[in-house]
């Protein structure tokens, strides 16, 4: 990296119905994208990558599940982090929105901006009053994120053209959904057009509409449940190779735990795209294993 150049930075740090929240980081400002951990957990992640609560510009929420809000309460009581919401979300929040004091405004296709990085919203289908996903702007090139997502829309095609990092929804394989131990109503509100995202979705956009910009896919929000890690990177592997895509580099996030830090810049390098950790060195990302026990997920 040059001197002065600013590097953005992409952390998953949780994804899934226990809890999401992503980190956009550079040129000295930390943008959250959801609080859905606790209050503790996101302390001890943001820990783990040398960031402290107090760094944080703001928190963006993209809907009001609990999945998404659950410490965003305690950002700002305690902290004072602005919490950016649409007006529809703010509404529907619920408890503990009247501890928030320090309120910033999202509204689809109105730009906020952090340091270099400008976000922008997008409406998204998701069975949550006015969800949204962003557009990212950088100086390392844009980022698209959509992680509660029920169907792939002319919009999101449209928000995640040139984009070089997709941050994109992966949450069931529509067998294992088929079969799975959930109620008949929760399974319909899954697969449905507000529900969740299937990896046979991600990859039907993948083989369709991928930019040729894109040189890597975090897949997000997968289900414990009805989803494995493995079958939803072959799923989106398949669907590269049908392209003749094997410049773009697929990362699975992990629930309950820090997914490697992507690196932008990296990503314009010729050779295999890493995923840099804090540490500054780069290194490949594995599938990781599925090792928690079965439950019933509200939130797909």
């Amino acid at each position: 990296m040059e001197d002065g150049a600013i590097s953005i930075e992409l952390t998953v740090l949780g994804s899934g119905s226990s809890g999401n929240a992503t980190l956009v980081s550079g040129g000295g400002a930390c943008v959250l994208i959801d609080a859905g951990l606790s209050y503790r957990a996101l302390r001890q992640t943001l820990g783990e990558l040398g960031v402290e609560v107090e760094m944080l510009c703001a928190a963006l929420i993209t809907h009001a599940h609990v999945d998404h809000v659950r410490s965003a309460a305690m950002l700002s009581e305690k902290h004072g982090i602005p919490i950016y919401t649409t007006a529809a979300t703010r509404a529907a929040w619920g408890n503990g929105v009247t501890k928030i004091t320090n309120w910033g405004r999202l509204s689809s296709g109105s730009p906020v901006s952090f340091g270099a990085m400008q976000f922008i919203p997008f409406g998204v289908c998701h069975d949550a009053d006015d969800t949204i996903g962003f557009r990212i702007k950088t100086p390392d090139g844009a980022i698209g994120f959509a992680t509660d997502v029920g169907q792939i829309t002319e919009d999101l095609i449209a928000q995640f053209r040139g984009c070089r990092l997709l941050v994109l929804e992966s949450n069931h394989d529509s067998e294992l959904l088929r079969v799975s131990p959930y109620p008949p109503s929760l399974r319909s509100r899954i697969g449905g057009d507000d529900g969740h995202l299937s990896n046979e979705a991600v990859a039907a956009f993948v083989h369709d509409h991928l930019g040729a910009e894109v040189r890597c896919i975090v897949l997000a929000h997968l289900s414990r449940i009805n989803n494995r890690p493995e079958i939803a990177e072959l799923s989106c592997r398949e669907a590269l190779s049908g392209v003749g895509r094997g410049d773009v580099r697929i990362v699975v996030a992990h629930r309950n735990r820090l997914t490697p830090t992507i690196d932008l810049a990296c990503l314009s390098r010729p050779s295999e795209q890493p995923v840099v950790s804090r540490s500054g060195s780069c290194q490949t990302q594995l599938p990781f294993p599925d090792t928690e026990g079965p439950s019933i997920e509200v939130n797909g």
